[in-house]
């Protein structure tokens, strides 16, 4: 690893208000990096804009409220980090949203919004931010938040599943046409996290997808986040945090059709619990005593 590689670096995170984006902007922060957080809510830009600031870590740190599906929006609030900040040493595109579902019973609306904020804003992000990145002479580096979910069929994820493979493929393809012109690109694969926005995910699970995921470990979005800076520093183009996540990513390489067993076991657990008839328990049974 180079010893401080971050420092006095110009770093663009998108959905750096909060969560994952928040804590790898901590960590830039702490290594000295200059900040631009993009995200559309302008309460959580300024209290994480306050929060880097006090770190005393002398960067220099700008919030833009903007929906990063808003091309023309995103486009003036990029060419104003260049006036302001200068040259983009790195682009974070982190920007991410899930709503869980049966496939059919999603409304198309639920559809719209995940394609446009995990894939159409990732795109708009780096295509508009890479060409300054280009003229870096130093070069740079593009992170994409993925999920292991764009590597598998999970139940329930029909939606956010597809628009995270995309970025999956995305990444790899950056990496083709700019990884001979100093552009480094990493993939980042976050576990289940402990995020404002999981905790809002996960009460809409279906119960095949409940079932699914249990047991798994929930890690903490600060321990994530320094995985993911740690990992960049060290120009590492895959990184998976949590011993499940690359377990599962072998597995899958592997033994793809051992994912679909567990999957099927799982399933029929969860269903038969659900035509399972409640039966009422008598006060006798339960040890408690009638109301009276």
């Amino acid at each position: 690893m180079i010893l401080n590689p971050f420092k006095g670096k110009n770093i663009l995170i998108t959905g750096g208000s909060r969560g994952i984006g928040l804590e790898m902007a901590r960590g830039f922060a702490r290594e000295g990096a200059n900040l631009a957080l993009i995200a559309r809510g302008k309460d959580d830009l300024q209290a994480a804009k306050t929060a880097l600031e006090s770190l005393g870590s002398g960067s220099i740190v700008r919030a833009y409220a903007c929906d990063v599906t808003n091309a023309e929006t995103l486009a003036d609030y990029i060419n104003m980090i260049l006036f302001e900040l200068g040259p983009l040493d790195g682009i974070v595109a982190n920007s991410g949203y899930c709503h869980p579902g049966n496939f059919h019973e999603l409304e198309l609306a639920d559809f719209d919004r995940q394609i446009d904020t995990n894939l159409r804003g990732v795109i708009y992000t780096l295509r508009l931010a890479l060409p300054h990145l280009l003229q870096n002479p130093k070069g740079g580096f593009l992170a994409i938040t993925s999920s292991p979910a764009g590597h598998m069929g999970i139940f329930g994820f029909s939606a956010y599943g597809p628009t995270k493979a995309a970025l999956s493929n995305l990444a790899d393809t950056l990496r083709a046409e700019y990884g001979d012109r100093g552009v480094r690109v990493h993939l980042l694969l976050p576990p289940d996290t402990d995020t404002p926005g999981y905790r809002e995910e996960v009460k809409l699970y279906p119960p095949e997808t409940r079932a699914i995921l249990a047991g798994g470990s929930l890690l903490g979005q600060e321990y994530v986040a320094r995985q993911f800076v740690k990992g960049i520093a060290n120009h590492k183009k895959t990184i998976a945090v949590g011993w499940e996540a690359r377990a599962m990513m072998a597995l899958i390489r592997l033994w793809p059709g051992a994912f679909d067993i567990y999957t099927a076991a799982k399933k029929r657990t969860a269903r038969k619990a659900l035509a399972k008839p409640t039966e009422a328990k008598s006060p006798t049974d339960s040890g408690s005593h009638p109301t009276p």
